[in-house]
């Protein structure tokens, strides 16, 4: 049975999945819209995002997701505080990864099955673990440099992505 609203492709990752991954890139984005530049790589991001679910196209949720990555960047070379980049980036992860296990399950089971659970599980348990790597990667930062340096962040960010895409086991 095809979906009921025409401009939503079969092959789109199911609501809740889209809905928590759009819901975490918005709050990313309002964590690091300091300047006219950010503001409009993180919207942009966002959009593209959305038209990769829309769509149900991978590729384009993961640009999406890298553009929105790359405002984080850009507004830590801004000077915004450390610990507001970290979180943005926690919520970076999050909006990719829960978007992209909306995509497997559409691959998996189909885009009319009964899919709630095993989204609000993952959506949890995957903003638990990255909320908590963020924390304890911050601590360790504030303790062994003392400083906030903004090239040590983004090598945390850079970490985590390598570790996300390492637990995938794609």
């Amino acid at each position: 049975m095809a979906r009921r609203v025409p401009w939503i492709s079969d092959d789109a990752p199911p609501l809740v999945s889209s809905s928590v991954a759009l819901l975490s890139a918005t709050v990313a984005l309002v964590l690091t819209a300091v300047s006219t530049y950010t503001l409009a790589a993180g919207a942009l991001g966002a959009v593209v995002a959305l038209v990769g679910f829309t769509r149900g196209s991978r590729g384009t949720h993961a640009l999406g997701t890298a553009l929105l990555a790359g405002s984080i960047v850009l507004a830590g070379m801004l000077g915004v505080a450390p610990r507001f980049l970290l979180a943005a980036a926690c919520f970076a992860l999050v909006s990719w990864d829960v978007g992209r296990n909306g995509f497997s399950i559409v691959a998996e089971v189909g885009s009319e099955a009964p899919t709630l659970r095993i989204e609000l599980l993952h959506a949890v348990s995957s903003t638990v673990v990255f909320a908590l790597g963020s924390s304890v990667g911050y601590a360790v930062f504030l303790t062994a440099t003392g400083t906030q340096s903004v090239l040590a962040l983004l090598a945390l960010l850079v970490g985590s992505v390598a570790l996300s895409i390492a637990l995938q086991g794609e």
